[in-house]
């Protein structure tokens, strides 16, 4: 008797919180973070129209940019463009707000020197050790970032800071 009694108090816990967001779903959106960083890595700024909405936010801790997608890609490619690169996104939680998602994932980003336009700093390498906080919504069938801040990991770059160009002021 007591084993029920324990099952029926604990009923409302099962119906208080919302629907879990399904499997398709999540493999979808680890899928966009996974797509993402490929992109960065071989330099395809071109497609990131596939990754974040056309009016996204970021903030990379150096000023927003808040101008939409063809300044967040300037951006990256002014920073990022021509260096060799791998991002690792690990560590991924997902949360569902139904018509929206809220996901944190870590990021260890390692840039090697020379780059792929230079042969300064042969031999060097930095790495970032942070985390992507991106806010969801859909567009079309797909997920796509329409907020995005990413939060370092003190001291954030570690390593040879020089082969990650000076960004210009963000709007």
């Amino acid at each position: 008797m007591r084993p029920f009694l324990v099952c029926l108090a604990l009923m409302p816990l099962l119906f208080s919180f919302s629907c879990a967001l399904h499997a398709t779903e999540e493999l979808k959106v680890r899928t966009t973070l996974s797509r993402f960083a490929l992109f960065i890595d071989n330099d395809d700024f071109d497609h990131l129209d596939q990754i974040f909405t056309q009016d996204v936010y970021a903030d990379y801790g150096e000023g927003a940019i808040s101008d939409g997608l063809p300044a967040f890609a300037a951006f990256l490619k002014f920073g990022l463009g021509g260096l060799v690169s791998q991002h690792a996104i690990s560590s991924t939680v997902i949360e569902d707000h139904g018509d929206s998602l809220n996901s944190t994932a870590y990021v260890t980003a390692a840039f090697l020197g020379p780059g792929k336009n230079t042969t300064k700093s042969v031999g060097t390498s930095v790495t970032l050790y942070g985390k992507y906080i991106d806010s969801w919504t859909r567009v079309g069938g797909d997920w796509r970032i329409y907020n995005r801040t990413v939060g370092f990991f003190a001291p954030g770059f570690v390593g040879n800071p020089t082969l990650i160009p000076p960004r210009p002021a963000v709007s």
